[in-house]
């Protein structure tokens, strides 16, 4: 996503989602793309800080447009923008990050708010709100992450093999 109008938070837009806001993803690539990228310019956030969350950009996206520390129009760090689908890490909930995004969390967080939203009120509506609020259900790892390469843990078994089953 470039880090241009209209593709920026609705914090500094004024109501006018065409215009620009606080830029939301770091991209110092001097050119437009459409791929994918792992941004290495993104801090990390720290597992142990308060904000961490397994949301990713969603996160991010929330604490932009709701903390008034993240409030103003200069590029500056929000935690969590290190997250999916900025870059990979293992403890990010992709499949609620995804759902949340094609429930249109995405345009709400550039200033195209739900058809809730009441001018002069707040872009938080009860739509947006459910939408935010939605799980995939799994929301931690049912395991923890191992300290070196490979980090994760070997796979469940998808079978018992001791089962039978009678017909």
């Amino acid at each position: 996503m470039p880090n241009l109008k209209p593709y920026q938070l609705a914090t500094g837009k004024a109501g006018n989602p065409l215009a620009a806001g606080k830029p939301f993803i770091h991209n110092f690539l001097p050119t437009l793309g459409d791929m994918l990228r792992l941004n290495m310019a993104v801090p990390a956030t720290p597992r142990n800080d308060p904000r961490f969350s397994s949301l990713g950009l969603v996160q991010a996206a929330v604490l932009g447009l709701t903390d008034a520390t993240y409030g103003n129009t200069s590029l500056q760090f929000i935690p969590n923008m290190d997250g999916f689908p900025n870059g990979r890490r293992l403890e990010d909930d992709v499949t609620t990050i995804e759902l949340q995004a094609v429930g249109g969390v995405v345009l709400a967080a550039i200033g195209l708010w739900y058809d809730d939203f009441v001018a002069g009120g707040s872009p938080v509506t009860p739509q947006l709100l459910k939408v935010l609020s939605f799980n995939a259900g799994v929301t931690k790892n049912d395991t923890t992450l191992k300290a070196e390469f490979p980090y994760v843990q070997t796979p469940w078994r998808g079978y018992n093999y001791t089962k039978t089953v009678k017909f």
